[in-house]
């Protein structure tokens, strides 16, 4: 999730954060699909290295609450 100072409430940022996390959490299942559910990726240091699965669900966290927010702005009719 992005540092909270950088985040934009407005409609449009709103939406955009949703985009970038869709994109990111297609890009999690994509690797998953291609390499498999245990691997990691070696091009990242040991410490910074997980599973794809979890590296999969953390992205799927994310999503959920860029769903969330872009829902907040609808009920709140933040439409641009």
């Amino acid at each position: 999730m992005a540092d909270s100072k950088y985040i934009r409430h407005d409609f449009d940022g709103c939406l955009g954060h949703f985009i970038e996390e869709c994109g990111e959490a297609l890009a999690a299942a994509g690797k998953t699909l291609r390499w498999g559910w245990e691997s990691v990726n070696p091009e990242l240091p040991p410490e910074k290295q997980e599973t794809n699965a979890r590296w999969l669900q953390r992205e799927m966290q994310d999503l959920r609450e860029a769903t969330e927010r872009l829902q907040r702005c609808f009920d709140e009719d933040r439409l641009p």
